[in-house]
């Protein structure tokens, strides 16, 4: 099954460092010429206006160079544009300034994992799980669950996955991220069961309704992998299944 794909700016807009109404430095100040440059080039880069957005974050990190979230922002609008050296110089730069941030930590980890360097992602998780002051855990052990089953490391991503739900049971993503995990681990009565809990959430991906009909095919229940396979067709019309389920069910 291919990873699980959100939208890239909006979700990582949502776990970066927050950036309103106080915009962090690394002492802790910064002026109000700096706050609304950020404000600014986050509202263009979240708008798609990339030139826009560069413009206002490199003028705040001219005002502030130490702005831990001007870094952070340019590093996501440098990522967006696939200037990855240039992105990680400033994820980085953001994890210096506050060494011990959960927020940066996890955001450095993210990047990491996108460019499959999982050991050293799981590093930083691992800093960022250890910040006793981070507002939400859980995000940072789903990323690393998330991060995890990319790499094929299913034990550390049951680990993480199972801590996440800990902290949100009813998270579409942490019960997708199960349910693929279960199926690939030859559990698929497990699977089906937090499939199952998925779609209470009215959350919907076609990877998930691709994954459903699996399960349900190597379960032996060929009427509802049809199902799940019409719905994906009806819905997704221009979804291509993975290369291992190419259209129809799979025998048991």
């Amino acid at each position: 099954m291919r990873r699980l794909d959100l939208v890239f700016v909006l979700m990582l807009l949502a776990g970066c460092a927050s950036t309103s109404p106080s915009v962090r430095r690394n002492d802790g100040t910064t002026s109000v010429a700096v706050q609304n440059n950020i404000q600014m080039g986050r509202a263009y880069l979240e708008r798609g206006q990339f030139d826009m957005a560069l413009e206002k974050l490199t003028r705040a990190l001219e005002l502030d160079p130490k702005a831990v979230d001007a870094h952070t922002m340019i590093a996501v609008l440098y990522e967006r544009i696939d200037r990855q050296s240039r992105a990680e110089q400033h994820y980085r730069r953001a994890v210096e300034l506050v060494p011990e941030s959960g927020a940066e930590n996890n955001n450095l980890g993210q990047f990491l994992c996108r460019n499959a360097r999982y050991d050293d992602a799981q590093q930083r998780f691992q800093v960022a799980m250890d910040d006793p002051f981070y507002k939400t855990p859980g995000l940072v052990y789903t990323n690393a669950g998330l991060c995890a089953l990319d790499a094929g490391q299913l034990s550390l991503a049951e680990s993480h996955l199972r801590r996440a739900l800990q902290f949100d049971g009813s998270s579409p993503v942490v019960l997708y991220a199960m349910a693929r995990l279960t199926f690939e681990q030859e559990q698929p009565l497990k699977a089906r069961a937090f499939m199952q809990r998925y779609e209470t959430q009215g959350a919907r991906i076609p990877e998930a309704l691709e994954l459903a009909a699996r399960i349900e095919a190597q379960l032996g229940d060929a009427d509802a992998s049809a199902r799940y396979l019409e719905q994906l067709r009806t819905e997704f019309p221009d979804y291509t299944p993975s290369k291992a389920f190419q259209g129809e069910p799979e025998t048991p």
